[in-house]
């Protein structure tokens, strides 16, 4: 393509050298990029060339729309597959079925509800979160499958070790960064916000989440 560093300013900077190639690689496994932790430098990279050229360059040649989200003020972004290509592209999307969606959908519900406080969480608190809050019976039924006073101490471990992989996965995906994995403390992220985009209609639907957890 003629003139093609001229039409994708991006490319001419010192910046992409740097972290370009971060950058697309974390976008297209599927990560939500904000302005935390070891994401901030790809984040400003991404910030400050998205309207030069980068959002066209995946739009052109990756048939992938880059997003500007945001959340409680805090940008984010994170790439769109085409429709039918998410396996071919590697997005981590893929793999978020069943469980880890319902998951996902409480984890913003608790989001939402520290709206004006710290979003940390730690194992103590999510544990006790799952036994005695409000949707307890929905918390238990999706993690131990059945909803009952008291669990085997098997149980419990495997529940833990559950947890702990979801976490990670969503660590991966940018929604979370663990602050501990040993106590299992984490901070929600803005991005979480993404999981309200894309199940609204289930998102404050109780009955939608039990027909799920019954038909499991």
């Amino acid at each position: 393509m003629e003139n093609a560093n001229t039409e994708y300013q991006f490319l001419n900077s010192d910046d992409a050298i740097k972290y370009f190639a971060d950058a697309d690689i974390a976008l297209k496994q599927g990560r939500h990029i904000q302005n935390y932790g070891n994401d901030t430098q790809i984040f400003y990279f991404i910030d400050e060339y998205f309207d030069k050229g980068l959002e066209e360059y995946y739009a052109i040649f990756w048939l992938m729309k880059l997003t500007k989200d945001s959340n409680d003020n805090e940008r984010f972004y994170y790439l769109e597959p085409p429709e039918g290509s998410r396996a071919k592209f590697g997005n981590r999307f893929k793999e978020l079925e069943g469980e880890k969606i319902i998951f996902a959908i409480l984890l913003l519900n608790l989001e939402k509800e520290k709206y004006f406080e710290e979003k940390e969480f730690s194992w103590q608190e999510l544990e006790q979160i799952f036994k005695e809050s409000e949707n307890k019976t929905l918390w238990k039924k999706l993690l131990f499958g059945k909803d009952k006073e008291n669990y085997t101490p098997t149980e419990e471990q495997n529940v833990k070790k559950k947890v702990r992989q979801i976490l990670s996965d969503f660590e991966k995906l940018g929604w979370i960064v663990m602050k501990s994995e040993d106590e299992m403390q984490f901070d929600i992220l803005p991005s979480i916000a993404r999981i309200g985009r894309l199940y609204a209609d289930v998102i404050n639907n109780i009955e939608t989440i039990e027909e799920f957890l019954s038909n499991e």
